[in-house]
């Protein structure tokens, strides 16, 4: 009898454990997904109801506590025009993210198969898209053109071991130039069995010629952009800014010229 009572009373509370846990798991069941969406482009809203659906067919239904950031974030991996900024749980049962767009900012030129294609870049260095055309995907204008990298489809842009050089000195141009597409169109790596070349084109027409580019980067791009905006209207018209290496004291010389080096 003894037995009998002290049989009842675990397996009352084996019962009790188990409605306690399964009480639980409902309450703590992710019931809702909510994303507050900061994108532009048809392609990043078609991304987004994507990842939306995603999300709630792997998630909902989900016990909160056995849900891992890092698995949620790396689902914005298949989206590359979609980027996370804030990601929470609001318990007992929401996940809360926050999204943004990666804007297209640079076309890096390919040659591929006889002709030319352009991998579009965030401002990161990204690639978002291939195109046949450098056509930015929400204004129609042409994005920040980049020439000379060299593309693998093993390792993209990372192959070339100038790709973060010229990303630095891209992202350089876009401080100083408040928008690196509001007054400039291109990047053009020249690279020489001897030496180094940058040439900047700007949209009005004068051009910025920065050798050795891998030396004193920052100073030499910040002494080209600084003479460049110092021009009259009609002196970046035409001509050229040439930054190069002072072998004299090891500092930079800067000079305009309507005719070039």
């Amino acid at each position: 009898m003894k037995r009998q009572k002290t049989l009842v009373a675990v397996i009352s509370v084996v019962l009790f454990l188990a409605a306690l846990l399964l009480g639980a798991n409902t309450v703590f069941s992710v019931s809702r997904i909510e994303i507050a969406y900061g994108v532009s482009s048809a392609q990043a809203q078609k991304d987004s109801l994507a990842l939306q659906h995603a999300l709630e067919e792997r998630y909902v239904g989900e016990n909160i506590f056995f849900v891992k950031d890092e698995e949620v974030i790396s689902t914005f991996d298949g989206y590359p025009y979609l980027s996370v900024t804030g990601f929470e749980k609001k318990y007992p049962d929401r996940l809360v993210l926050s999204v943004e767009e990666k804007p297209e900012i640079y076309a890096a030129a390919v040659e591929e198969n006889g002709g030319t294609v352009y991998y579009m870049l965030s401002a990161d260095g990204d690639i978002l898209r291939k195109a046949q055309e450098n056509v930015n995907n929400v204004d129609g204008g042409e994005n920040f053109l980049l020439e000379g990298l060299t593309y693998s489809a093993e390792n993209g842009f990372a192959s070339d071991e100038n790709f973060e050089l010229v990303l630095s000195v891209c992202k350089q141009l876009d401080a100083m130039a408040g928008g690196v597409r509001t007054c400039l169109s291109s990047l053009r790596l020249e690279v020489g069995a001897v030496s180094t070349e940058m040439i900047v084109q700007t949209l009005e027409g004068v051009t910025l010629q920065i050798g050795n580019p891998a030396t004193l980067t920052e100073e030499k791009i910040t002494a080209g952009m600084e003479m460049y905006l110092s021009l009259d209207a009609q002196s970046k018209l035409i001509g050229y800014i040439s930054v190069r290496d002072n072998r004299v004291d090891g500092g930079i010389i800067t000079a305009y010229s309507r005719t070039g080096s």
